[in-house]
């Protein structure tokens, strides 16, 4: 009997992982082997040919291809007798084509070009196509002929009849449509089309390389492009029509024999496709062309200017034509030998992620990743395609999972001590010791700060009314503190103290941040408009009170920064001249009767952004040297023409008054100090110095005792 004095322990942690692990490896592989995403297993191919191409070259070097393009580029419509002539009447340029390919010694010639109409017509050009005709039945006769038609939406886009019964028939006419995966890249090749009475018929490309003497698959397959310049040899057709007016039949024999060539389109923008090959383009480069015949290449001016991911299509059934002949068979896994990949590849990983910390997890997991997909060029260039995006993507799936779970479950202790000290320190703060418990010591560095020192205006007066009710006093204070608080945090701010109802703020530690003056100046104007708000809807409808108001100061400039104090108790903290500034000018509103005062060094930061004049030259307590400062009236684009209008009428004055002219800036002064305190005061200040002037070394400074 089991005993009753032993109690129920919970699983060891290294069982659970494991099977957790097991479990997901499991779901995952089979999410690879039966999910609807079944194309990811195809679309490893696109990433893995660049990379064969560069471990391994081209699967053939171009001379070796099986097929050759007699391509209608954009040169073709430039050059006589096709400039200026619709396509529709090359036929008779059409015609010597496929007479010299056959005089060649070409195996098969395909038209992935249709022509629906014609000029061949009593009213038009009567007998315009004859030539064509007979070249198209000559190689008809011969078994070397096939016309490519498109299946449309609802029709088939047909050669003309005349055409059709020249080249004997639908025997000798195939589709050219391309299969898309759910990606609309075209990665597979269609080997056969059924027909709707029974049976089936061989696609365009199958049906060439069969009148060309290769057997032939039976069912659909994969594209295993080559890659590299040239590699599949290209000619212009107008190179070729000037060959074949100058008679030069050695150059037409050694381009055309023994090859199957295709007549297509290689334009900038019609018949485009984006297939496997989309990463491993080479087109534009002018090396891929073999040696012209008669006209001169002109890369320059004909380079083409469309997507580089995408592909004539002529060029997909010329790719797929060569796998064919070459035998060059792309072969995915074996069902087998997938799901116990794809197992054994989760259930490492899962294990893995369970032991590392999650920067190490990321790091192997990256290199596993890495290892996988140098693994699956190596098997590309076998014939194998190994399915390296299902696998790739469900190690991101089981990082994400398994790292939440960690965090969630198995780090809940940490984290709730953290969420407890968070109500203590800064959050940057905790977040630092968590990740780093050297940090919890005694030392400090110099480093550039801004300092934001705000303070509560009419604090005494609001202490005195509520002394009899210091509950609701200090609610009163929290919740401005909270209002302050919020402001600043949400522009990353430190709140590195409260004294009283005083708020002392951080930006450039305990973090570095390359904007602190900007962040500052944001959480000042934030602070005022979430303050408004507070007074609008709490302070003066519920707890009956005049609205409060707050005065700020801004300083920027380099501070000791660091965990100061005891050895058994610390505060990290800020330190140096320009804290007791940022406190100074948080004062000297009271004396100006501004809101929010900034340094000169923070302003110059600052920029064009926000709307800022000039006020002083002060010369703060304890120190000699005038300090520039400035107000921060608002943001630039938020500022009305009343705000913009008094800042250079402020400023104008100014410079009067710093230039000595101190009865014009006395009547400057004395137009805006009706509605602006700082005018006033600078109306008095001229008034007295026009009547008793400062020494001749004055250079505007302004001595202010504050708290």
């Amino acid at each position: 009997m089991p005993n009753p004095d032993r109690t129920a322990r919970p699983p060891r942690p290294w069982l659970r992982r494991a099977g957790l692990s097991t479990v997901l490896a499991a779901l995952l592989t089979t999410a690879i082997l039966a999910g609807p995403l079944g194309f990811l297993a195809r679309a490893g191919i696109d990433f893995a040919l660049p990379l064969r191409h560069a471990l391994f070259g081209p699967l053939f070097p171009p001379e070796a291809s099986d097929v050759v393009l007699v391509a209608i580029d954009e040169q073709t419509y430039h050059i006589p007798p096709f400039d200026q002539t619709p396509k529709v009447a090359w036929t008779p340029q059409l015609a010597r084509i496929i007479d010299a390919a056959l005089a060649g010694g070409a195996r098969a010639i395909g038209f992935d070009v249709v022509f629906p109409v014609t000029l061949d017509r009593p009213d038009l050009l009567q007998g315009r196509d004859r030539p064509f005709l007979i070249a198209l039945r000559k190689a008809a006769d011969a078994g070397k002929l096939v016309l490519g038609e498109a299946k449309l939406s609802r029709e088939v886009l047909r050669p003309h009849a005349a055409q059709r019964l020249a080249a004997r028939g639908d025997d000798n006419i195939r589709l050219l449509n391309l299969a898309f995966d759910d990606d609309d890249v075209v990665r597979s090749y269609i080997a056969r089309y059924p027909l709707e009475g029974g049976g089936s018929v061989t696609s365009f490309g199958t049906e060439l390389a069969a009148r060309a003497g290769f057997p032939v698959p039976a069912r659909d397959f994969l594209i295993n492009f080559n890659t590299g310049p040239g590699d599949i040899p290209t000619y212009s057709l107008a190179d070729i029509h000037a060959c074949i007016e100058a008679g030069d039949t050695d150059y037409l024999t050694r381009a055309f024999a023994g090859k199957i060539v295709l007549v297509g389109e290689t334009l900038d923008i019609e018949d485009r496709f984006r297939g496997a090959k989309r990463l491993a383009l080479t087109e534009g480069d002018a090396s891929r062309d073999p040696p012209r015949c008669r006209v001169a290449a002109d890369p320059e001016r004909f380079r083409p200017l469309g997507s580089r991911s995408s592909m004539p299509g002529v060029l997909i059934h010329a790719a797929a034509i060569n796998t064919i002949t070459k035998g060059a068979w792309l072969l995915p896994l074996p069902p087998p030998a997938e799901a116990a990949m794809s197992f054994a590849w989760f259930l490492l990983l899962g294990l893995g992620f369970f032991v590392l910390r999650p920067a190490m997890g990321a790091l192997v997991a990256l290199v596993a990743v890495a290892l996988l997909f140098l693994g699956t060029v190596v098997a590309l260039a076998g014939g194998v395609v190994v399915p390296v995006l299902p696998l790739a993507g469900g190690a991101i799936v089981l990082f994400a999972g398994l790292y939440a779970y960690r965090f969630v479950i198995e780090d809940g202790g940490r984290r709730r001590i953290q969420h407890a000290f968070r109500h203590y320190l800064a959050p940057a703060l905790v977040d630092r010791l968590a990740e780093d418990a050297g940090a919890l010591r005694l030392g400090g560095e110099r480093r550039q700060v801004t300092i934001f020192f705000s303070d509560m205006v009419g604090f005494t007066s609001l202490s005195e009314r509520l002394a009899a009710d210091p509950e609701r006093f200090v609610e009163v204070v929290n919740q401005y503190l909270t209002v302050l608080t919020g402001a600043i945090e949400a522009r990353e701010g430190y709140v590195d103290k409260y004294i009283g109802d005083a708020v002392m703020a951080v930006w450039g530690a305990p973090l570095n941040q390359d904007e602190a003056e900007r962040l500052a100046a944001e959480a000042a104007l934030d602070a005022r408009t979430a303050l408004d708000r507070f007074n609008a809807e709490v302070v003066v409808p519920l707890f009956g009170l005049k609205p409060l108001g707050t005065r700020i100061g801004i300083a920027s400039g380099e501070a000791v920064v660091g965990n100061m104090g005891s050895r058994t108790r610390l505060n990290y903290t800020v330190t140096g001249d320009v804290v007791n500034l940022a406190s100074r000018l948080e004062g000297a509103n009271n004396h100006y009767g501004s809101h929010v005062i900034v340094s000169g060094p923070t302003a110059e930061k600052l920029g064009d952004a926000f709307l800022l004049r000039p006020i002083d030259r002060l010369v703060v307590k304890g120190k000699t040297k005038p300090v520039p400062i400035f107000e921060l009236m608002g943001r630039r684009s938020e500022a009305g023409p009343a705000q913009h209008t008094l800042a250079a009428a402020f400023t104008a004055a100014l410079d009067l008054y710093l230039a000595r002219d101190f009865t014009a800036a006395e009547a400057a002064f004395a137009r805006l100090a009706p509605t602006d305190p700082v005018s006033a005061l600078y109306q008095e200040r001229a008034k007295r110095y026009s009547e008793t002037p400062p020494p001749a070394d004055w250079d505007g400074r302004y001595t202010l005792e504050t708290k």
